[in-house]
């Protein structure tokens, strides 16, 4: 198992979810965790920046999500009208 390989299964990031900040294909992002393809310096630059991307998207997600559960603490089941969205 290679440490990106590891990091993926614990964070729950799936090969395609990375292939599209990669620009590559679940297979070869598969093949290069194999080592099928050798591992090289540019591959490693560029995973580095998938990963910080990835990473960026998800704390954006997670702040807001935090948003919402503090906007919306204590009426969380109250009825919304379906076109309203906060």
């Amino acid at each position: 198992m290679t440490r990106l390989q590891y990091i993926r299964m614990r964070c729950g990031i799936s090969a395609q979810e990375l292939g599209q900040y990669l620009g590559m294909s679940q297979q070869h992002i598969s093949r290069m965790e194999l080592l099928d393809i050798p591992a090289t310096p540019e591959h490693e630059k560029k995973l580095r920046k998938a990963m910080l991307r990835l990473i960026d998207r998800r704390i954006r997600e997670i702040f807001r999500l935090r948003f919402y559960c503090k906007t919306h603490d204590g009426c969380l089941l109250e009825h919304m009208e379906e076109n309203k969205h906060e």
